[in-house]
């Protein structure tokens, strides 16, 4: 199972637990901000092999000794999605739309035929691939994300 946030995410640099995806807030609700900051995240149980942030720069986050790069993707690891795609820069909404949706088709043809033909990194390789050779050529529509994690 995946799970996708296609919608807009902030990074706190000085408290990298209170980075955050940005989602809609319920008016009948006013204990819930709409934030679904780090720190909230990682209390989840996320039964996801695949986590996909395609806001931007949800790759970044503050280095911290014996932990690596702590932010929204570290979040996502402790909460238990051993993979993540994740954006290194500010993307374009509308290109990153497309490549997400050919990074899924790649996924979803890879599970129609039963057997792992493609690895996630070699089905984002792809999905960018697609838009290197249509409209979108330059590497700021299609090389900012990345896969961290198992590729399986």
């Amino acid at each position: 199972m995946s799970l996708h946030f296609a919608t807009h995410a902030t990074l706190d640099d000085r408290n990298p637990l209170y980075s955050r995806i940005i989602l809609s807030r319920s008016e009948d609700d006013v204990q819930e901000d709409g934030l679904l900051e780090a720190w909230e995240l990682m209390k989840l149980d996320l039964n996801a092999d695949l986590a996909v942030l395609s806001a931007c720069e949800t790759a970044r986050g503050r280095v911290a000794n014996g932990e690596g790069m702590i932010g929204i993707s570290w979040a996502l690891f402790v909460a238990g999605s051993p993979s993540a795609v994740v954006s290194q820069w500010r993307v374009d909404s509308a290109r990153t739309s497309e490549l997400m949706v050919e990074f899924h088709r790649n996924l979803l043809r890879n599970s129609k035929t039963g057997e792992r033909t493609l690895t996630k990194s070699e089905a984002l390789r792809q999905a960018a691939l697609k838009l290197l050779h249509g409209p979108y050529k330059h590497p700021a529509y299609w090389a900012g994300f990345i896969l961290i994690g198992n590729d399986y």
